[in-house]
């Protein structure tokens, strides 16, 4: 559910009874500038679980050497292009 401002301004009691997360969007530049998260929603999960969303999968990949990894990642991507 997106609601402008102006919205917003003109009933606060919206977030009494609220089922769905909220976007407050700014109409004159299209741009979402707040995510409001229902009361019930929050309380039943973590918060990090509920905005990770798709994020959350955890993957299975092990790396000890970060910085090796990185290098590796880079001259492998590299490589395509010689």
């Amino acid at each position: 559910m997106t609601i402008g401002i102006s919205e917003l301004q003109k009933n606060i009691s919206i977030f009494k009874n609220l089922d769905k997360t909220i976007e407050i969007l700014d109409k004159k530049t299209k741009k979402i500038l707040a995510f409001v998260l229902p009361n019930k929603k929050i309380k039943s999960s973590s918060l990090t679980k509920t905005l990770a969303g798709s994020l959350s999968q955890k993957t299975d990949i092990k790396v000890d050497d970060l910085d090796k990894a990185i290098k590796t990642a880079y001259h492998d991507e590299m490589e395509k292009y010689v």
